[in-house]
């Protein structure tokens, strides 16, 4: 070989980079990507199965966002926008609770202990059952009492107010404060809420139970006396509600069984005074025989008179106190002859001598007055008439057994 010749090879050589400089440079590119540094280690990459500086997890080709360990090498946890099949229900990233997904990563429920979904407070509301009181409400129907007060429950006044605010509301028991922010404590009584309008309060019951309750001596239950009777799981017996001494009223609504024939009364009063006050402000016996016809009115029911020859139902009016009109006003009075006066609610019928007002006891709802010639004792027992159900022969149910029974419902 020449000497121009390997001067050539060394000049073509240098050209083309090789030797020993082009060599190492060579080398060192060569020996550095992605997944070294330029001292030769290597970076972390997900997926390779190999847990690694900055991963939580790494499962190699079993990574996925369904499962435990996503594709970013990250433990699935709830919030992270991704659906961990067979741990979590959804999963859409948030920290809402009002969604369809809530901060568990489950559909709201009513027992999750979050305020989630339509719920107007923790797990009550909404789709949910009612909230109790001073717990947060959107509406009437969100609380137990069925009375919403600036978005909290609370306890209405009377049935009536129930009715107004939620017509749609189904008859049956509630609680209600009829003095509102008054000392009186809430109690629980039976809204008819569908009959003649709804918004009725349930404020006694006079039954055929085999028990003198009603009587004439004790009359005062009637009036101003506050005596509590009976219970509200048995109001097919006799009965008698904190409402009937403490609810304002207007009108009243009578309902027998087991005939279900009714009768409504509006205007009874001007709803300034509760039932047991007006009965007691007006005279017994009361012997006005202009009254007869001129009642009060029956606005609404299935109440007819039956009328026949005297004997019967004489009209369809309500009537107080009635005293035994069969002869005079003196007849009339508790202390003569076989006087029969009654106290308390009461129709008109006739008996031997008539109408109207011929024998009131047994067209009240149970009183029945001392007299003169009376069996002793009388004022203590009660008359099993139950208002206008004796002269229309309604009582067909088992003496007794408390199957025959007035209702008397006010609002």
């Amino acid at each position: 070989m020449s000497t121009g010749e390997v001067a050539g090879d060394a000049s073509t050589q240098a050209q083309s980079g090789m030797g020993s400089g082009s060599d190492s440079d060579s080398g060192s590119e060569e020996g550095t990507d992605e997944t070294s540094t330029e001292a030769g280690e290597e970076l972390p990459v997900c997926g390779n199965g190999k847990v690694e500086e900055g991963e939580e997890c790494d499962l190699g080709l079993l990574n996925s966002d369904n499962g435990g360990c996503t594709t970013a090498c990250a433990l699935a946890v709830c919030g992270d926008g991704l659906v961990y099949i067979g741990k979590e229900a959804c999963d859409d990233g948030n920290t809402k609770e009002d969604d369809m997904c809530t901060t568990l990563c489950e559909a709201p429920g009513c027992d999750d202990g979050l305020l989630s979904g339509l719920e107007s407070d923790v797990d009550c509301g909404g789709g949910c059952l009612p909230c109790g009181v001073g717990l947060n409400c959107e509406g009437p129907d969100d609380c137990e009492t069925w009375g919403c007060f600036d978005g909290v429950c609370g306890y209405t006044q009377s049935c009536s107010e129930i009715n107004a605010a939620v017509p749609e509301a189904p008859s049956g028991r509630y609680w209600i404060d009829v003095d509102g922010d008054g000392d009186g404590a809430p109690f629980e009584v039976l809204c008819e809420l569908e009959r003649s309008g709804g918004g009725w309060t349930l404020v006694l019951v006079s039954s055929d139970d085999g028990q003198d309750t009603w009587t004439y001596e004790n009359r005062a239950w009637l009036a101003t006396d506050p005596t509590i009777v009976g219970e509200l799981d048995e109001v097919n017996r006799d009965y008698k509600s904190r409402a009937y001494n403490e609810l304002v009223f207007r009108d009243i609504l009578a309902v027998h069984a087991p005939s279900e024939v009714w009768a409504a009364y509006e205007d009874v009063s001007q709803g300034s005074t509760d039932l047991g006050h007006y009965v007691g402000a007006i005279p017994s016996p009361n012997c006005d025989y202009e009254l007869a016809g001129n009642g009060v009115e029956m606005t609404d029911g299935t109440l007819e008179s039956n009328l026949d020859e005297g004997v019967g139902l004489c009209d369809t009016d309500l009537y107080f106190n009635l005293g035994d009109h069969e002869v005079s006003v003196d007849y009339c009075l508790i202390s003569a002859g076989h006087s029969n006066a009654t106290y308390g609610l009461a129709w008109s019928k006739g008996e031997n001598n008539g109408c109207p007002f011929d024998d009131a006891n047994s067209a009240g709802l149970g009183p029945n007055s001392p007299c003169e010639s009376c069996d002793s004792g009388t004022e203590k027992e009660e008359v099993n008439g139950r208002g206008f159900a004796h002269a229309l022969g309604l009582n067909t149910g088992t003496a007794g057994a408390g199957e025959n029974y007035m209702a008397i419902f006010v609002r």
